[in-house]
């Protein structure tokens, strides 16, 4: 799978360590952070380039993920979903994550370094990328219907019934 990683100074070794972990599991790891740690990088400038390039390989048909590496967050998660179709959620937990995968397709994963160590963040990230979306009627409805007011600024023409 194709993995989008960006992070910012507060995740940049969390990141890093990752980034080295995925490309050791076989992953393609695409690196939209810092080529060093930088004590005044913010945060926005790597979500956004992380929900790009996701959206753009998804677009292309390319099975990817988007993962951002920060500190709580918060700001973050906020940041990576002004991306239209960008579907980021912070990594609470495992169950967490398959949940948001398997019910709202997340496409990013936000890991909060100042919340989760290593062996955390690779279990949260694991979730991510072998969690298959349900493509349940009522959850790619509620999708559309986000994309649709995303583009559109309205829901009203995609009402999608069993």
């Amino acid at each position: 799978m194709r993995v989008h990683m960006g992070a910012n100074y507060l995740g940049y070794e969390l990141g890093r360590q990752l980034e080295q972990w995925l490309a050791g599991e076989g992953h393609e790891v695409i690196w939209h952070g810092a080529e060093f740690l930088d004590q005044d990088d913010d945060y926005p400038l790597f979500c956004l380039r992380v929900g790009q390039e996701v959206i753009a390989d998804e677009d292309a048909g390319a099975n990817t993920r988007g993962i951002v590496v920060g500190g709580q967050g918060t700001g973050e998660v906020i940041a990576a979903n002004k991306v239209n179709g960008a579907r980021a959620v912070t990594a609470i937990d495992v169950a967490y994550v398959e949940h948001a995968r398997r019910h709202a397709n997340a496409n990013i994963l936000i890991v909060p370094a100042e919340r989760l160590g290593l062996d955390d963040a690779k279990a949260v990230i694991n979730a991510l990328l072998e969690t298959k979306f349900g493509n349940v009627l009522d959850d790619a409805r509620r999708i559309v219907n986000t994309n649709e007011y995303e583009n559109s600024k309205t829901i009203e023409g995609w009402q999608i019934t069993g």
